[in-house]
C-alpha cells in the first residue's frame, strides 16, 4: 500500500510539472509595447523613492497614468504579462530591451549632468579670473602710490 501511494505521488509531481503551454490571448500586447510600458514603470517606480510627495502631486495613480498613455487596460496587461512570464525567453527578450533602454537613458542623463557640470566650472573659472584681474590692477595702484624715497631720517611709525 505504501508503495502504490508513492508512486501515485511520484507520477501526480511529474505530470503537474510537465510543460505547459499557455495559449496567447487574445489581445495579448506585443513584446516591444510591454517593454516600454515596463520600463516607464520601473522609472516611476524610481522616483518614488527619490520624491514621492511631487509625484503625487501630479500624478494620482501612477500605473493607471501609464496604462493610459499606452492605451492598455490593467486586465489587458495581467494577461500578456502572466503570458510573458510563462515563457522566459520572451521575458527575458523583452528585459533585455528594457535594460538596454535604462543604460542608453543612463548615458544621455549622464551627459548633460557633465555638461552642465562644465558649464558651471567654466563659469566658476570665468568669475574667478575676473577676481583675480581686478585684484592684481588694485595692488598695482597700491604699490605705485606708496614710493618709497630713501632718506636720511630714522623711522617713525605714523601716531
Amino acid at each position: 500500500m505504501r508503495n502504490l501511494a508513492f508512486v501515485v505521488i511520484i507520477l501526480l509531481l511529474l505530470l503537474s510539472c510537465g510543460n505547459q503551454q499557455q495559449k496567447k490571448p487574445a489581445n495579448l500586447i506585443s513584446e516591444d509595447l510591454m517593454s516600454e510600458i515596463i520600463f516607464d514603470a520601473l522609472l516611476i517606480s524610481s522616483a518614488k523613492g527619490i520624491n514621492k510627495q511631487l509625484l503625487q502631486n501630479n500624478i494620482e495613480n501612477p500605473l493607471n497614468y501609464i496604462y493610459r498613455s499606452y492605451g492598455v487596460d490593467s486586465l489587458r496587461f495581467a494577461e500578456s504579462n502572466d503570458y510573458y512570464t510563462r515563457n522566459s525567453v520572451l521575458y527575458n527578450s523583452i528585459y533585455d530591451k528594457v535594460e538596454a533602454k535604462l543604460k542608453s537613458e543612463k548615458i544621455e542623463y549622464n551627459a548633460i549632468i557633465d555638461e552642465q557640470k562644465r558649464i558651471k566650472d567654466s563659469v566658476r573659472m570665468s568669475r574667478q579670473n575676473q577676481i583675480d584681474t581686478v585684484s592684481i590692477n588694485y595692488d598695482k595702484s597700491i604699490s605705485t602710490n606708496k614710493l618709497l624715497i630713501p632718506s636720511n631720517k630714522p623711522y617713525s611709525p605714523p601716531k
